[in-house]
C-alpha cells in the first residue's frame, strides 16, 4: 500500500461529492488554522480533515490571499475530490481592511478613508468597491465564497476602528453590496445590477458572530440573501441563541422574503476549541440540536468548531470512534446530525 496517498476508490468520492449536493443537508462547519498544506494528514492541511466536513473557513494569521503553492494545492484536492467548500473569513472591520489600497498598507486608497460617515455619497462608492474587491480578491485566490466575522460589541478595535462594524448605514449597505457578489443575490434572476459585471453563481455567502445576540443583525439587512448565520455559541447552546436569529429576521419572515423554518435550516451552531477542546464543550449537544419552540420543531442546519486544528489530537491515546482517534468530537457530531 502506497501510504503518502489513499486507499479510497473514485467510486467513493464520486458518492461524497454528490452527497454534499444534498439540498437541505445540515452543514459540518469549521474555522481552520495552523494551515501549512503541506502534508496530507494531521491538523496543518485542509486534507486531513475529516471527509464530511462540507465547509472550512480559512482562519488565521496565514495568508489569506497570497497562497502558497501547498496550500493551493491542498486547498483545490479537497474541493475537487472532497466536494468540500473552502471560504474565506474576514474581520472586515472597517472599511477596506485586507485588500489592496487598505488604510493600513503602503499605499492606501483614499477612497476607502470615510471613518464613521453614514453620508450616502461618501460611504456608498466606498463600500462598492471594498465589497467587489473582496469577491475579486476570493475568486483569484481559488475560494468558494465568503465569511464575514461581525462582532460590533465584543470584538477589539483595530487602529483604524472599526466603524464597519459599529456603523449602522455602513454595516446595512456593505451586507448589500457583498449580496451582488455572494450567496443566492448574486444572480438572482431580474436583480438590478447597475453597472457592475456579472458574478460567478454559487458563491457562499456567510455571516458568523452578533447574530441574534450582541450586537445582532439589523432588521434593515438584506440578510435573506446570506446562506448560513453561524452562531458563536461557546460553551453552549440554548433555544435562545435561535430565538434570536428569528427575531433579527422577523421583518423578512412577516413580509414572506423567507420562512421561519429556511431561517432555522440557515442557522449553524459552534463551539470554541481553543477553550473547549479538551472537553469538547457544548459541541456534542449542539450537533444535535433540535429548535422546539413557537410551533417550530426543526434540527439545526449545522454544527461546527472554532480552530478545528485543536480536535486533531484531544482524545490522542484515548478512546476511538470509528477506528480512529483523531478529530474525535467532529467525527462524534458529524455521526450525530446525520
Amino acid at each position: 500500500t502506497d501510504l503518502s496517498g489513499t486507499i479510497k476508490t473514485d467510486e467513493y468520492y464520486a458518492a461524497l461529492r454528490e452527497w454534499k449536493k444534498t439540498p437541505g443537508l445540515p452543514q459540518s462547519f469549521v474555522w481552520f488554522d495552523r494551515w501549512n498544506g503541506v502534508s496530507p494528514a494531521g491538523s496543518s492541511s485542509l486534507s486531513g480533515l475529516p471527509d464530511s466536513v462540507t465547509i472550512a473557513s480559512n482562519w488565521g494569521g496565514h495568508p489569506k490571499f497570497n497562497l502558497s503553492p501547498e496550500r493551493k494545492a491542498d486547498m483545490e484536492y479537497v474541493q475537487r475530490v472532497k466536494g468540500t467548500k473552502v471560504v474565506l473569513t474576514l474581520f472586515s472591520e472597517y472599511c477596506g481592511a485586507d485588500v489592496e489600497g487598505s488604510p493600513s498598507s503602503e499605499n492606501p486608497d483614499p477612497i476607502y478613508n470615510i471613518g464613521n460617515s453614514s453620508d450616502p455619497a461618501v460611504i456608498g462608492p466606498a463600500l462598492r468597491k471594498y465589497a467587489e474587491a473582496i469577491y475579486d480578491a476570493t475568486v483569484a485566490a481559488g475560494y468558494d465564497g465568503f465569511d464575514w466575522d461581525y462582532e460590533p460589541s465584543g470584538g477589539g478595535a483595530s487602529s483604524y476602528g472599526k466603524a464597519l462594524w459599529t456603523n449602522k448605514a455602513q454595516r446595512k449597505l456593505f451586507i448589500e453590496e457583498l449580496s451582488y457578489w455572494f450567496g443566492a443575490g448574486a444572480t438572482e434572476p431580474g436583480r438590478d445590477r447597475g453597472d457592475r459585471k456579472p458574478a460567478i453563481p454559487g458563491l457562499l455567502f456567510i455571516v458568523d458572530g452578533e447574530i441574534g445576540t450582541g450586537g445582532r443583525m439589523d432588521k434593515d439587512w438584506l440578510s435573506y440573501y446570506i446562506d448560513y448565520f453561524v452562531l458563536q455559541t461557546y460553551g453552549g447552546m440554548s433555544n435562545s441563541s435561535v430565538k434570536g436569529v428569528l427575531t433579527d429576521m422577523s421583518e423578512h419572515i412577516a413580509a414572506g422574503r423567507i420562512t421561519g423554518e429556511e431561517v432555522i435550516r440557515r442557522t449553524i451552531a459552534t463551539e470554541n476549541f481553543e477553550k473547549y477542546a479538551n472537553t469538547g464543550g457544548g459541541f456534542l449537544n449542539m450537533s444535535k440540536f433540535v429548535y422546539k419552540q413557537d410551533g417550530y420543531d426543526q434540527q439545526l442546519g449545522g454544527c461546527g468548531i472554532y480552530r478545528v486544528g485543536f480536535d486533531y489530537q484531544s482524545k490522542a491515546g484515548q478512546e476511538e470512534f470509528q477506528g480512529s482517534k483523531e478529530y474525535w468530537f467532529l467525527r462524534n457530531g458529524i455521526a450525530n446530525m446525520y
